[in-house]
This record gives structure tokens, sequence and C-alpha cells, in this order.
């Protein structure tokens, strides 16, 4: 959900992936659930999120480490960086969240008005792994409460800590993200959700991002080796072997399955970063179509859950009747895309636009 423009050249094949994030997203959220095959089941659709996580992880710290390179050079102090970063992540995510929240307030959608106080301070996530409660149509907001929340300390640790201690940081992020979530799964069985939605069990595919960004600009050569399509192709075979093998093991879902996808999904990134798709991938990830698609997924994320309300007002005014599941899938896509699209033109690109007031490198040598 983070602009790659921010730091260095556009990185097209990313948006294809953000694509294929929210897409799988919406399959877990509308369909899914109405389907009962062997072959489907199994599938964690949801970490469409994780894939979310991970490129936030790799975009967020490579802006943040290669922008601190710039200003220890120039020995000018961080904190105009600090000041710019937190700037710019509020005009790219504040405005249609918050409009979202206070239009659905104001005509009193359900459980918008119950759950206003955690919705409004980007708490949601600590509220339901408390009570291990979902939100009602507000559930898929956690996320963005973690990214929220992941904002609030890993720039300083990016920015601040000794140089030569980032990589060990950054490790033991991820160490500490899944000791938390081995605790809460051993020892806290009951509060099961939180080893999803607390941030710090999110913090293994944040770090994993945080890693190929750290390893990314110290140009290692071992993400060269990485990118090898024998590499990635066969890491999602051991992923998707492993998901169908493991599935019947209550503890694989909860300790080792979102790790291996997060780690299947650095892999992934890294040989997008580095344009090494080919042949159908390259084709259907750099796509015009799919490409705006992910541009816009930031809206198509925080609306699609509402999209069954607006659609169920819509479509029976238009006289349009839809009883097949998939096409009432395709339905929602189309009715959230518009949506999206309609807000990035009229919202969200003029007020993304403004960023170009905050640039990192501000008054710096």
């Amino acid at each position: 959900m983070t602009s790659q423009k921010s730091s260095g050249s556009y990185l097209v094949q990313l948006d294809g992936l953000r694509f294929i994030a929210i897409f799988t997203v919406m399959i877990a959220h509308w369909l899914q659930w109405q389907i009962d095959n062997p072959l489907v089941n199994p599938v964690q659709f949801v970490h469409g999120v994780t894939l979310f996580f991970v490129l936030s992880g790799f975009l967020i710290s490579r802006i943040l480490i290669e922008n601190r390179d710039k200003y220890d050079t120039a020995g000018e102090s961080k904190m105009l960086l600090v000041r710019q970063f937190y700037i710019r992540r509020f005009l790219r995510i504040f405005p249609i969240y918050y409009l979202t929240i206070f239009f659905l307030a104001i005509i009193n959608f359900p459980d918008a008005r119950e759950y206003f106080p955690w919705l409004v301070t980007y708490t949601s996530n600590i509220y339901q792994s408390i009570t291990t409660q979902y939100v009602g149509k507000f559930n898929h907001f956690w996320s963005l409460a973690v990214e929220e929340q992941f904002y609030l300390f890993w720039p300083w640790l990016m920015l601040f800590v000794d140089r030569k201690y980032l990589l060990h940081v950054i490790l033991s992020a991820i160490g500490i993200s899944l000791l938390t979530k081995l605790i809460l799964y051993v020892e806290f069985e009951s509060y099961w959700m939180a080893g999803s939605y607390f941030t710090l069990s999110c913090m293994h595919a944040l770090g994993l991002g945080g890693l190929l960004a750290w390893l990314t600009i110290k140009k290692d050569p071992i993400l060269d080796k990485l990118a090898h399509g024998a590499v990635v192709w066969g890491a999602i075979a051991i992923y998707l072997a492993a998901m169908f093998l493991f599935i019947k093991y209550p503890g694989w879902k909860a300790l080792g399955d979102e790790f291996l996808f997060s780690v299947m999904a650095m892999l992934v990134i890294n040989r997008a970063v580095k344009g090494r798709f080919k042949w159908v991938a390259k084709a259907f990830l750099v796509h015009p179509w799919i490409n705006y698609f992910g541009k816009v997924s930031y809206g198509m994320y925080v609306y699609h859950l509402f999209m069954t309300d607006l659609a169920y007002l819509i479509f029976p005014k238009i006289g349009l009747q839809i009883t097949n599941k998939y096409t009432f899938f395709v339905a929602l896509f189309l009715l959230t895309f518009i949506l999206s699209h309609l807000s990035w033109r009229l919202i969200e690109s003029p007020i993304n636009d403004l960023k170009d007031k905050f640039p990192y490198v501000k008054r710096v040598a």
C-alpha cells in the first residue's frame, strides 16, 4: 500500500503484485467461504494481506534507509526526514480512511458508532486481540491499524540506530514476532486472534520486507541468486505443497504457514524488483489493467467489505438480479473498482500530488 515512486525508479511489477494481493483478499472475503472444495478450502487467500505487509516492509524500509544515507552524507539532521515521512504517509493513508469512517458513522452504518473510538485511533486490531471478536464490515481495518502502528516505531529504528546494528534490529524484529506468535499459541490459546492481528505478531512479514530492503541497498549479490527462477518458483511450489500437506495440523497454520508464505513473498518481490519475471508472468504483472488495479488497490481494500451492502442497495433499483456466486463476485469486484477509480481520480491522486511539496531530500545538499 506504499508508493513505489518515492525512492528511485518506478517498479512496475510491484503493482501487479498489489493486484494479486487485493484480488486474493476479495476471494477470501466474498467467495471462498461459499465453496466446499478440497482443492480450494486449504488455500489461504487471506495471505493477500501478508503480501501487502511484506511489500510495505520493503518499500518503507528502503525509503528510510536510502534517504538516511543522503542525510548522513550531507551532515543534516534526520528530524526533517522524520517530518517529511509522516506528512507523506498522512497524505497517502488518512484521507479516504477517515472519510469512510466518518461517513459511515454519520449514516449510522452497522457497528460504525460502536467501534468508532477504535477505528478512529487505528487500534481496532488491539480491540480484536483482546476480545477475540470480529468488528463487522470493519474487520479488515485491523491490517491498516497494524501498518499505522508499524509506522510509529519503525522509522525511528531505521533512521537512528547505529548503521552497523540495522541488520540486527531487522532480524530481531522477525525473531521477536515469531516468538510472540509461539507464546500466544502455547500459553494464551484463548487469545487466538492476537496471533494474527497483534502488531508484534505481524512483524515477521514486515521485517522480512525490511530485510529485503537492507540487502537491496547493500547490493548484496545473494539477491541475484535468490531471484533465479528455480529458487522463486521452487519456493512457491514448496509453500503450496506444505499448505496441503500440513493443513490438518493446527500448529502449522498458527506458526508455520504465515512465515513460510512471507519468505516466499519476499523472494517473489525480490524477483519483481529486479524485473526478472518473464513470459506469461511478466505479461500479467505489467499489463496496463492489472497495473492500474494495483495502483488503486488501497482504495479497493478500504472499500471492498462495504460493497455487498451497496450492491444490495443498487442492484434491485436497476433491475439486476444475480444469483450465481461467481457472477456476484465479478459484479462486486467491478463495483469496488469503479468506486476506487473515482476515489483515486477525485480524492487520492490530487492529495497524493501534495507530497511533491514535502520531498525527502528538501534542503539537503
